[in-house]
């Protein structure tokens, strides 16, 4: 009896087992394998050029104005300015043909570089005139002057007598108030770094209106021209070129107290025979 029990307990076992090998194996082919997604390809991306702030027509570009921004592949026109493929620098310098808000791409159509034909027409403001008038090195202030300052025009001139009656005059007077530079020689660009030849230029290009042409025209006939350098301060409360009080002049009296007053003296030799005197004479004004 107890080899019956114990044989029958082992076949109660080996069913078990099996029973579970069985369980265990139906259960692990009711299972549906898992599958891990692989991340999704990021969409690659290019940085293009772009305005950091609106730019009207006719303004100069400048580093400051310009940053870079990342744009899809795909919608990268051949007219942009995309990053590694061309540079920052060739659009620093530029002037706007038309106005670029900000955030808007810089485009080849949208300005015009120096040495482009029409540079020199963007710069100018709509309904305005270029005309350009003699300069030195004193007159221009040393080079000082640069592309986008402002400026007054100033005229000295000689006066001759009439039919021999007075004296030679000069006067000085101040044509033109507030006009801007377009040009100094042949450099266009308001960045100073780049003035080097401003101290050599032999002519300055002003920004004015077609009858302010004719008398900048005409001014260059009586005398000699200078350039008095206006504040930028001032410059914000006055936009463009304004017209000179009739009063606007100095004579020459009004800086030498010598001509003011008419007492110039000068040395005479007088000969009388064998002798020789020197001789001071005054001289009253005409």
């Amino acid at each position: 009896m107890g080899l019956r029990r114990i044989i029958v307990l082992l076949i109660a076992v080996i069913a078990a087992g099996g029973t579970a090998m069985y369980a265990r194996s139906w259960i692990e082919g009711q299972q549906t394998p898992v599958a891990i997604a692989a991340p999704a390809p990021q969409e690659a991306r290019h940085e293009v050029l772009v305005a950091d702030l609106q730019l009207p027509a006719g303004s100069f570009v400048k580093p400051q104005h310009l940053r870079w921004q990342r744009w899809p592949t795909d919608d990268v026109p051949e007219t942009y300015v995309l990053r590694g493929v061309r540079s920052e620098e060739e659009i620093v310098g530029a002037v706007v043909r038309r106005g670029i808000g900000t955030g808007e791409p810089i485009t080849d159509g949208a300005v015009v570089k120096p040495g482009d034909r029409g540079f020199l027409a963007a710069v100018l403001s709509p309904g305005m005139r270029a005309v350009s008038v003699p300069i030195t090195a004193t007159s221009g202030n040393s080079g000082l002057i640069f592309p986008g300052d402002r400026v007054d025009l100033i005229l000295t001139q000689t006066l001759l007598p009439d039919a021999g009656q007075g004296s030679t005059r000069m006067v000085s007077e101040t044509v033109l108030k507030n006009i801007r530079i377009i040009a100094m020689g042949s450099e266009t660009g308001e960045d100073t770094e780049e003035g080097g030849n401003n101290e050599k230029a032999k002519t300055a290009t002003l920004e004015v209106t077609p009858s302010q042409a004719e008398s900048v025209t005409l001014v260059t006939e009586l005398g000699k021209l200078s350039l008095s350098l206006r504040s930028l301060a001032a410059d914000e409360e006055a936009e463009g070129a304004v017209p000179v009080a009739a009063e606007s002049f100095t004579w020459d009296r009004d800086v030498s107290r010598v001509l003011r007053t008419g007492r110039l003296s000068s040395r005479l030799l007088v000969l009388r025979g064998s002798n020789i005197e020197d001789v001071q004479v005054q001289q009253g004004s005409n």
